[in-house]
């Protein structure tokens, strides 16, 4: 079975609305990262097998939503940008905006 795309969570309202709002502005076209609204913090639990140094259970941040479907993360709660290994959606738990 094919992973959900990143895209299919934005207008599901059974999901947390926190995931739902840093996927809405981290998808949208690009004039709206012209914005000058605050970016959206996205963190989340890794549930998925290790991989790049990130192990099950890390608490990490959400950095990139790719047009592929999957997303950017990161150990390094601090950083806007960057991440350290990419995995599908359904491999995170836990979504908030603070770590």
């Amino acid at each position: 079975m094919e992973p959900k795309h990143c895209d299919d969570y934005i207008d599901d309202p059974t999901q947390p609305e926190v995931l739902r709002k840093y996927l809405d502005r981290a998808r949208s076209p690009a004039h709206g990262h012209m914005s000058d609204e605050p970016y959206p913090k996205l963190f989340a639990t890794y549930q998925g097998e290790p991989w790049l140094g990130i192990n099950r259970g890390d608490r990490v941040r959400v950095t990139v939503a790719s047009r592929m479907g999957d997303v950017g993360i990161t150990k390094n709660l601090d950083a806007a940008r960057g991440y350290e290994a990419r995995c599908y959606v359904e491999f995170l738990s836990d979504f908030s905006e603070a770590p």
